[in-house]
């Protein structure tokens, strides 16, 4: 049923722009959604409860008129291959239909179809990015759930799109459509505010290999998301409201302060920069709907010797300075962190995000005399590894400030984003017990959790060990028996002892409390156990990502035809990747090699996977483990002996790659660059990725088909050579 509307409140046609490309970050929103297409990963929603029946036909009508009001609902864009255009439809050519359901009454039931609702994709071919729906509960309450593409919305319209709908479901033959409200536009960056950011952001680099807890990098996301809440406790409350007056900090500094820290402490370094989004609404307009937000990329230092009020002053001047400069998108100063080893589907710069919303989330309103709430609403993705939104009530001490933790699932579990949360909250109140002088890497940022585990692991003497995989149980002195002491602790680089499920090195202490490396990497299970990681002298670095040999032996020794594998790594050219030849001790047939270069592609990022898979009857072996001297100078001889690649389209595999190569240094703006180079880990994104591609496209004439995702999957000109030449095949 399309709902009605009397001719006589009608707007009349006005002159719409002309179609014009997107903006550079409405570009960056469509990317996202071409690594994961049919999702609905940048749906946002006013969802709300109404007390009350509400008429169906009636809010179609409302939406109507507002639609028709407002420029930015009627925009649409049209996606090509390369290039995505925007264009605003004609008022009258606007009718919104609200779609009607009657859910099961059970409360999970009406969340479940509400979400549903919420996350079915829009298609980018220039339809209006906005839906309604209506949803009738049992006990005689409405749901209305109004769905909006991120590139016409953000949460700070929210408060704009409810007044103006209520209004014209109140009073629709006294809502004005007429003058149309034309499309907020953000002014130009200046100058001097790109330069700050420039300036800001010269010289940093993302952490090799991530974080030190959670999941490591991928490069072929899912974007799946979830999210939990927490509230502070009573005692951290006290310490923020303090710290406020004794260090004349507004609250969102302090807890943006100790977030650093706590990011610092999980494996994000001394030089740490935390996303924060801001409404870049042009003066006058603030309560303009539209996409109007840009993520500030907050560079702070975190210097372990130094005492908390420094941290917080620095975040403080980098926090009030960003805000004068909101206006330059982040995405537009990338080239200051190229080569900072992040994965290319997204902004390396924001990674963990700082989201202050003052005010809550409590406040009621009325619809039609009924009362009626804000009802959350999530789409089950999120673009981010770990957002915190702070939303405290007030400032006082006494007002309850709740955390909503957003995190991607392939980064984070939900247990450990809870671990994240309880740290958060003992390092706050850790920092209101310590002295003003206190160095902040002297504060553990350990919950309760993390110390009963670590308690339960010694009750018996030195704790149980887990391995890995079978690889990582092979080359562990800790996991045979060799390694003794009286107690043992994983540490950070810095020495200081980690908590549980952060990744680091295990030190044991013998009877005189001197802590002894070992050289192996571990951290603590929930139980109390040690699971071990793999040798430190078992990861090398591959296209900007941290590959641990073991895991690629696990992969292969899991596979039932497999006897015995092992990896290693062969130096290459000055400057250029190791290059990683597998062997595998088997007696199955000789197609094993293929089956298991499939496996390792599928369960590990493409930097992990092997130039060569060798099939042989045993691996040779010294003190029952295979020689790993003994098979690198193998391998080296097998890559110099190695046959000519097949040919694709009338080019051999090398001379492909060696065309690739010519436009990886053009795109990329460097001339360094190897065959072995990663496009990703040489500073280059998706946009870029999706421009070169059509080049190969246009100028090698190619039968095969390359997409974005065989990009990520072989991101090397050699690998990508090889990947067509055998799709030709």
């Amino acid at each position: 049923m399309v709902a009605a509307l009397d001719t006589a409140t009608a707007t009349a046609p006005a002159t719409a722009p002309a179609p014009a490309p997107a903006r550079r970050k409405e570009t960056d929103l469509w990317l996202l959604e071409r690594l994961v297409p049919g999702a609905g990963v940048n749906n946002l929603s006013l969802t709300f409860d109404v007390d009350g029946p509400l008429d169906r036909a009636a809010l179609g009508r409302a939406l109507t008129l507002v639609v028709r009001k407002h420029d930015i609902l009627r925009t649409v864009f049209r996606a090509g291959e390369t290039e995505l255009v925007r264009e605003v439809l004609d008022p009258a050519a606007v009718t919104v239909e609200v779609e009607e359901f009657r859910p099961d009454p059970a409360p999970e039931r009406v969340q479940a179809e509400v979400e549903a609702f919420v996350a079915a994709p829009f298609a980018l071919d220039g339809s209006p990015l906005l839906r309604a729906a209506l949803f009738t509960t049992g006990s005689g309450g409405s749901v209305v759930s109004v769905a909006l593409h991120h590139l016409v919305f953000d949460a700070m319209s929210t408060v704009t799109l409810l007044g103006e709908l209520i209004s014209a479901y109140e009073a629709p033959d006294g809502y004005a459509t007429l003058p149309a409200v034309a499309a907020a536009e953000e002014p130009e960056p200046g100058a001097a505010s790109v330069e700050f950011w420039r300036e800001q952001l010269r010289g940093y680099r993302a952490p090799e290999g991530g974080l030190w807890f959670g999941n490591p990098p991928s490069e072929a996301p899912d974007l799946a998301g979830g999210s939990t809440w927490y509230a502070l406790s009573a005692e951290a409350r006290a310490v923020v409201a303090r710290l406020q007056r004794e260090l004349r900090a507004p609250q969102a500094v302090v807890l943006l302060a100790a977030y650093a820290l706590l990011l610092s402490r999980h494996g994000a370094g001394q030089d740490i920069v935390v996303g924060s989004p801001v409404s870049v609404r042009p003066a006058g307009q603030e309560g303009a709907m539209g996409y109007h937000v840009n993520v500030l990329p907050l560079r702070v230092k975190v210097d372990p010797a130094k005492p908390f009020k420094r941290l917080v002053n620095r975040a403080r001047s980098v926090f009030l300075e960003g805000l004068g400069h909101s206006g330059v998108p982040a995405e537009s100063v990338l080239d200051e962190v190229r080569d900072s080893g992040g994965s290319g589907w997204r902004n390396s710069l924001c990674t963990h995000l700082f989201n202050y919303v003052p005010g809550g989330t409590s406040a009621e309103f009325a619809v039609a005399g009924h009362p009626a709430r804000i009802r959350g609403v999530e789409n089950g993705f999120s673009k981010f590894d770990l957002e915190f939104f702070f939303m405290p009530e007030g400032e006082d001490e006494h007002a309850e400030t709740r955390i909503r933790a957003v995190y991607r699932t392939q980064a984070f579990g939900p247990h450990e984003v809870d671990l994240l949360l309880a740290r958060y909250d003992a390092l706050l109140v850790r920092l209101g017990e310590a002295a003003p002088t206190t160095a902040v890497g002297e504060i553990a940022a350990w919950g309760a959790e993390d110390t009963a585990a670590v308690e339960a692991g010694h009750r018996g003497g030195l704790p149980q060990a887990y391995a890995a995989s079978p690889a990582v149980a092979r080359f562990s002195r800790y996991a045979r028996g060799e390694l003794s002491g009286v107690r043992a602790y994983v540490a950070g680089p810095d020495g200081q002892e980690l908590p549980l499920l952060v990744r680091g090195e295990l030190h044991l202490t013998g009877p005189d409390g001197e802590p002894a490396p070992t050289a192996e990497l571990a951290r603590w299970l929930p139980d109390g156990r040690l699971e071990l990681l793999g040798r430190k002298d078992r990861r090398v670095t591959v296209q900007g990502t941290t590959v641990p040999l073991d895991d690629i032996d696990g992969v292969l020794l899991a596979h039932p035809d497999v006897v015995n594998a092992a990896t290693v790594a062969v130096p290459a050219a000055a400057g250029a990747d190791p290059v990683l030849v597998s062997f595998v001790a088997t007696t199955a047939a000789a197609d094993l090699a293929d089956r298991l270069l499939k496996q390792i592609r599928a369960d590990l990022p493409g930097a992990a996977e092997p130039h060569q898979v060798v099939i042989t009857d045993a691996l040779p072996e010294v003190a029952g483990l295979p020689d790993l001297e003994g098979l690198a100078l193998r391998a080296e001889r097998l890559l110099r002996e190695e046959p000519a690649a097949p040919e694709a389209d009338g080019m051999d595999a090398e001379e492909l790659a060696d065309r690739l190569l010519l436009l990886w240094r053009e795109y990329l703006k460097r001339d360094d660059l190897t065959v072995r180079s990663g496009f990703f880990a040489s500073g280059g994104h998706s946009l870029l990725g999706i421009q070169l591609l059509q080049r190969v496209k246009r100028n090698m004439h190619l039968t095969v088909r390359v997409k974005l995702a065989d990009l990520f999957a072989h991101p090397t000109p050699e690998k990508l050579a090889t990947h067509i030449a055998r799709t030709a095949a």
